[in-house]
């Protein structure tokens, strides 16, 4: 189980026949921070002619969606926000587009595009993360088999969160719920059983790069 957001906040900006355009792109996983992300961007870029949004936010394992034209004429500026991040297929994610009109009316078809463009010009200045649903364990085995174990489980372990040297190697990881059964089978292969896993929590994680030195 899986989905797709993006990890920071991303702004960007253009200029259409005169009006300014700022989308803002937010990930959020909160339907009560959706207002407060709002009034923020309120605060931030006062007194523009529109403030208009999409978001979608995943609870209880269903899609929450909504839109707002904010006084664009109906359908040219919420549908096509929420369409562009329906098609890239990201959820737990809101945007913003603040626009300062500038005097020259686009009509409804250019203010679709310019919508369309906003949000994508912040898209690609985005960076796309996969959250899986993981557990989190902690992993306690003999020093001489720390290397292998690294080795063999580099590209799984979604994070590391903490690693402690004592008289044996305690690791605390995440591990994502379609890999468990086969990691818990391979840790018992490679310490004979010696290895002892304790279940700590679960939820949606990002799979972070990590160097190897």
């Amino acid at each position: 189980m899986f989905y797709k957001t993006i990890n920071e906040v991303v702004t960007a900006e253009f200029i259409i026949k005169k009006s300014r355009f700022i989308s803002i792109l937010i990930p959020l996983s909160q339907l009560q921070d959706v207002e407060k992300e709002l009034n923020d961007a309120k605060q931030k870029y006062p007194r523009a002619n529109h403030y208009c949004f999409a978001y979608i936010i995943r609870q209880d394992g269903s899609s929450l969606e909504r839109c707002s034209d904010d006084g664009e004429p109906s359908g040219t500026a919420g549908w096509p926000i929420l369409n562009v991040l329906k098609k890239k297929k990201l959820e737990n994610i809101m945007a913003i587009v603040v626009r300062y009109f500038g005097g020259t009316l686009l009509g409804t078809g250019g203010l679709v595009k310019a919508y369309t463009l906003a949000v994508q010009s912040s898209l690609d200045e985005a960076k796309a993360v996969t959250m899986e649903y993981s557990h989190s364990l902690l992993v306690r085995f003999n020093y001489n088999h720390y290397g292998s174990f690294e080795k063999l489980f580099f590209n799984i372990m979604n994070q590391v969160t903490d690693v402690q040297y004592t008289d044996v190697v305690s690791i605390e990881i995440w591990i994502a719920v379609d890999k468990l059964d086969d990691f818990i089978d391979k840790v018992d292969q490679l310490t004979g059983g010696t290895a002892t896993i304790e279940f700590l929590e679960e939820g949606f994680k990002s799979h972070t790069i990590r160097s190897k030195g």
